[in-house]
């Protein structure tokens, strides 16, 4: 399991409030995202979804992962435009 790729579906899920409209979001079946929060809950051992047929919530640890997961996302996507800006300059004569 890719974690990020994981986080990433755990933040799509929570702002779309939707297991569907996060997997449409991130082109990706409704399965396949719901594998990913398994995936996830399982490697930290904690619950952080609670799920029904007709809503999502977070649990508390969730709130707090999900929190987390936002600003290391922010921070990740931060230095791959920083890197990818510094390599577009021209360097030299």
């Amino acid at each position: 399991m890719d974690q990020i790729a994981a986080m990433r579906v755990l933040v799509a899920v929570t702002d779309e409030a939707s297991f569907t409209k996060a997997a449409e979001r991130l082109g990706m079946s409704r399965a396949m995202a719901s594998k990913h929060v398994q995936d996830l809950e399982a490697r930290l051992g904690v619950r952080l979804m609670n799920r029904t047929t007709r809503r999502v919530g977070l649990t508390a640890p969730g709130s707090a992962y999900v929190e987390r997961c936002r600003d290391l996302l922010a921070d990740l996507e931060a230095a791959e435009r920083e890197a990818t800006s510094e390599a577009a300059e021209p360097i030299g004569r």
